[in-house]
């Protein structure tokens, strides 16, 4: 076990105390959001007590450090306690999947057309040798010319590991948004009033694309939204937060105390099973944890169970708590 493993073991522990004081409130928080490994640390310790709550296991399971062992015990693990306590910090997690994905293409044509169907995602290579990543639900149009490497994200998001070549420039249009850039790595997701650009290597040139609009340029772990209209260009230095929003890539869902409706906002991009909450009043609770994109049943289920609430599956709908409407759907 790690050290940053037993950390978070010992974190779950002491938060599971609902007499804490502000200050370890605070050391907490501090310690939570000073690193994304202590945040999956803490996930993973969130699911093996999680495992632990709900069935009898072989010693040899718990942890294997005396003293690790001995806070374990001394937190008074039952069932009532434990929601409590994950509700309060919103721990919840599970392991890792990968969707289906296509096979990375050899080349594609200069000009081209990728398309990934709802719950899948695309990676292909450009005959620049540069590789698109293509979300779920999203489309892109593909350029290529002697003096320009022109990309259309015609809707959705994708995510571009840029081949260098300072003659071509490689930009990405959204709408009304451009991002360029000759060799680096970054992501676009497109909304109906501009586009989310999230930077993971080298530097992204941003603008709207009227006239008047001024360029931004953002770094690695930069994040911006640009409008489509000329406007204020805010950036935030945020690596963990694209991270998290690019961990699609790897076909997991992740949650650092995002709500609950945003959760479900996030699976309902890639699952064809419609999750809807029908109780408004639960969806601000928040969520830290992560699951693999294709399992919305574990999730809701999970959900169901830390937060008591009734669910309800069909063939078309998981519908989470109730509020006297399920009867007639």
């Amino acid at each position: 076990m790690s050290t940053i493993d037993k950390e978070a073991m010992r974190w779950l522990v002491r938060n599971a105390d609902r007499s804490r004081e502000p200050a370890e409130r605070r050391e907490f928080a501090a310690w939570f959001e000073a690193d994304i490994r202590h945040q999956g640390a803490y996930a993973r310790a969130a699911a093996i007590h999680n495992a632990l709550s709900k069935a009898t296991v072989q010693e040899s399971l718990r942890p294997e450090h005396e003293d690790l062992k001995v806070e374990w015990a001394n937190a008074s693990w039952n069932r009532a306690n434990s929601r409590r306590s994950f509700l309060r910090f919103g721990a919840m997690a599970a392991g890792v999947a990968v969707i289906g994905a296509a096979a990375v293409f050899s080349t594609l044509p200069d000009e081209s057309l990728v398309v990934a169907a709802k719950g899948e995602f695309r990676k292909v290579q450009l005959a620049d040798h540069s590789v698109a990543s293509v979300n779920s639900g999203s489309g892109i149009e593909v350029r290529l010319t002697g003096g320009a490497r022109d990309i259309t994200l015609r809707h959705g998001e994708a995510w571009f590991d840029v081949a260098k070549d300072k003659t071509r420039p490689f930009t990405v249009a959204a709408g009304g948004v451009r991002a360029r850039a000759v060799g680096t790595a970054f992501g676009v997701r497109r909304y109906a009033n501009g586009a989310e650009v999230m930077v993971t290597e080298g530097t992204v040139e941003v603008w709207s694309n009227e006239a008047t609009a001024r360029k931004t340029l953002l770094q690695a772990g930069d994040m911006a939204f640009v409008p489509n209209q000329a406007g204020r260009i805010t950036v935030a230095r945020q690596p963990a937060e694209i991270e998290r929003k690019l961990a699609w890539k790897e076909g997991k869902v992740i949650f650092i105390n995002q709500t609950l409706n945003e959760a479900v906002a996030d699976f309902n991009r890639y699952s064809l099973r419609k999750i809807v909450i029908m109780d408004p009043q639960l969806g601000g609770r928040t969520l830290v944890g992560q699951y693999p994109i294709d399992s919305p049943e574990v999730f809701a289920k999970d959900v169901s169970a830390f937060l008591e609430v009734p669910l309800v599956i069909t063939a078309d709908r998981i519908m989470i708590g109730s509020n006297g409407a399920a009867a007639k759907l």
